[in-house]
């Protein structure tokens, strides 16, 4: 481990405050900018981030506690596993995954990499799928209206509008399951 990393961690163990000051300082930017591009605000970064270094203070303290990635990529899979998760119970969990195609993971330090790779899983289906579909589901995450997501889409119905979140919802589960990371996570299972 880096003296960095291990110096972040111990900022956190003890509530440092200038350390804290340049956890924020080194690392809030980062991740406001992958929770700005999956359709949060900065308030939604700010928050994600105050948790994600709850949890990490939380691992952080227990007994045999080894950090095996770099503080950051560990700081980056949280948030962005916390993210997933607000936008999965923002969208009533209709366009996530569906619960049978999930991997389940015990809470636990370590299966914390494993949640992170799942979700990493997700969010670089995502990426790939195409633009519109994209938008088209951060609009639903953001538990957007389907006659605002028509209208904002260009879409000439709700009932399209439907049947196009439906569709990008079917293509991002098809782009997760031929991960062949996905078919190792659900052996896991």
């Amino acid at each position: 481990m880096k003296q960095a990393d291990e110096q972040h961690l111990q900022a956190i163990r003890k509530n440092d405050r200038p350390g804290m000051q340049r956890i924020y300082q080194d690392f809030l930017p980062r991740i406001s900018r992958l929770i700005r591009q999956n359709g949060g605000t900065t308030e939604d970064a700010k928050d994600i981030f105050q948790d994600a270094l709850i949890i990490i203070f939380r691992k952080a303290s227990e007994p045999g506690f080894r950090l095996t990635s770099g503080f950051y990529t560990l700081l980056y899979g949280v948030c962005r596993n916390l993210w997933g998760n607000r936008l999965q119970k923002k969208s009533g969990n209709e366009v996530s995954l569906p619960e049978d195609y999930k991997y389940k993971a015990e809470p636990g330090m370590g299966t914390l990499i494993e949640e992170q790779e799942e979700t990493k899983v997700f969010w670089d289906a995502f990426q790939r799928l195409g633009e519109d579909c994209q938008r088209l589901l951060q609009l639903f995450f953001a538990k957007t209206k389907m006659a605002a997501i028509a209208e904002k889409m260009g879409f000439s119905s709700v009932g399209y509008a439907k049947k196009r979140k439906f569709q990008c919802k079917e293509q991002l589960i098809k782009l997760v399951k031929s991960d062949a990371r996905y078919a190792e996570l659900a052996k896991k299972a």
